[in-house]
């Protein structure tokens, strides 16, 4: 056990990768929809538009910075969550409620 060969691994293969502290992807999604927001406020003088997407743009990168502080693979998890949960809902009845089993002629059913 001692013969094994350490390699070290560089820190920037395992981090996140973020910009302005925000995950890659939400922020590039959120700078497309504020600035198609702002373009089409200045192309057909749309205020609300304007406004709109300057609005979005302060409030949600300071929101996408602390999820990314608080976990830099929120993404992943909320994803894989949202697909469990389709995968793991009772086939009757609303999700969360309890599902009383019956007898019917040989096999339980829900």
């Amino acid at each position: 056990m001692d013969d094994l060969k350490r390699v070290p691994v560089h820190r920037g293969l395992t981090r996140q990768q973020l910009l302005a502290g925000c995950d890659r992807e939400l922020f590039l999604l959120l700078a497309m929809l504020c600035g198609l927001l702002l373009m089409s406020g200045i192309t057909r003088m749309y205020w609300r538009n304007i406004f709109l997407g300057i609005g979005l743009w302060l409030v949600g990168v300071p929101i996408l910075a602390r999820l990314a502080i608080y976990d830099p693979h929120f993404k992943g998890v909320v994803v894989r969550g949202i697909r469990y949960t389709r995968i793991s809902l009772p086939a009757v009845g609303k999700p969360g409620s309890r599902v009383k089993l019956v007898h019917h002629k040989g096999s339980w059913a829900p």
